[in-house]
């Protein structure tokens, strides 16, 4: 069975959403399956996929899509034309400038067209965000009705809060809704990593139920380096991206940690965000801000840490990551500040760590500023979040759901 999968962010990218289907493609690919990926050319050339992706054959386009429509300007330059396309192009068009797969269709199309020809595509699975892909892959199925087409919500489309969902206009919006029910209605498999995204689209489209399949986010225990459980832990860590929107949470915790100066709180954050609140000295408070470090690092020294910190805005209190699986696997607690929602929900159900709401900060937080975060190991089973095990169950699910058809 050939797969082509069609990913926009693909490493060596650090954008979010490239490390998923990274993963699975490999699997597939150790599994004995053909596997065609289609991606965005990060500028590394063809021979840097070939050494770390080996088996797996890549077709790379360009992402015809300016950085600085990201709304990170460096110039004057940049500044203009961000307004000229904002201000003046934007409102010409039905559609949204700020899905990256904007001017992917012919491209898009024309690639996976020349893959089919010379090598049959049996299941085509194409990720977003950029949403506009997930309907791009519905003109592909329009012609060829043999190829069995899978869509991956790996966030929420409409109804979310990023990818300049929220400021668009009325037609715009419209525009997107009617993309998404195309999309729906005309795939044969719809997969989403949790299941805030698959209960929202299960009451949004009840007809198309039998289509939907949780495909989780999923970890890997090989990027782990070998620990020594009997070693000692100390203070807090985080690591990632640092979200718009918890600005308030970390002035609280600022004036929190001046209030209990003898409570030993230490942060050390890994970080690629540029988060001017925190990137001024923050010695005296004993938080430190570094630049992110490579994953395999990372996990060493969340393992030595007495528990994870980690602030989400309201907007992404439902949204359980990778990341969760992985800090876990490490046997380090988690302390979430934010929302209530799926994500406080899950650390709670679990046993994993301490789940407090923002309002009730000044109350809880002091009690854990020493890192002394509950954490009841072998609660919760994180060996099924493993590549291997979530690939193993997507491929018994997709071969009975293919039967079907």
């Amino acid at each position: 069975m050939h797969f082509a999968i069609v990913s926009y962010t693909f490493p060596p990218s650090n954008e979010i959403g490239g490390r998923r289907w990274a993963k699975f493609s490999q699997q597939l690919s150790r599994a004995g399956y053909e596997v065609t990926v289609v991606c965005a050319d990060n500028l590394v050339g063809k021979e840097w996929y070939e050494k770390e992706y080996r088996g797996i054959d890549f077709r790379l386009l360009p992402k015809l899509y300016p950085s600085w429509l990201s709304g990170f300007t460096k110039s004057i330059i940049e500044k203009i034309a961000y307004f000229a396309v904002v201000k003046i192009l934007s409102p010409l068009t039905n559609k949204n400038i700020f899905d990256k797969g904007y001017a992917w269709k012919k491209p898009m199309l024309n690639t996976l067209e020349d893959v089919h020809q010379k090598n049959k595509i049996d299941v085509l699975i194409i990720t977003g965000a950029p949403f506009s892909l997930l309907y791009y892959g519905t003109e592909f199925k329009k012609h060829h009705k043999e190829v069995f087409y899978v869509t991956d919500f790996r966030d929420p489309w409409t109804w979310g809060h990023r990818y300049g969902m929220p400021t668009l206009s009325g037609a715009k919006k419209k525009y997107q809704e009617l993309s998404e029910s195309k999309t729906i209605e005309n795939c044969d498999w719809i997969c989403f990593p949790t299941e805030y995204v698959g209960n929202f689209l299960k009451k949004k489209y009840p007809t198309s139920v039998s289509k939907f399949y949780l495909l989780p986010h999923a970890f890997d225990p090989e990027k782990f380096p070998k620990m020594d459980i009997k070693e000692k832990r100390e203070g807090f860590i985080y690591g990632g991206a640092l979200y718009g929107g918890i600005e308030e949470y970390i002035k609280r915790l600022l004036q929190i940690i001046r209030g209990n100066s003898r409570s030993g709180f230490k942060w050390e954050i890994y970080t690629g965000t540029h988060f001017p609140l925190l990137d001024s000295n923050h010695e005296q408070t004993g938080i430190h801000k570094h630049f992110f470090i490579p994953e395999e690092q990372l996990f060493q020294r969340i393992r030595k840490a007495s528990a994870y910190l980690a602030f989400f805005p309201p907007a992404d209190k439902d949204l359980i990551s990778t990341k969760f699986f992985e800090i876990i696997y490490t046997k380090t607690p988690i302390l979430y500040i934010g929302e209530e929602g799926e994500v406080g929900k899950f650390i709670r159900d679990n046993r994993v760590g301490v789940h407090i709401l923002p309002e009730n900060m000044e109350r809880d937080l002091p009690k854990y500023l020493n890192g002394s975060v509950p954490f009841e190991e072998g609660y919760f089973d994180v060996s099924q979040f493993t590549f291997a095990s979530v690939t193993e169950k997507f491929l018994s699910a997709l071969n009975q759901q293919m039967n079907l058809m």
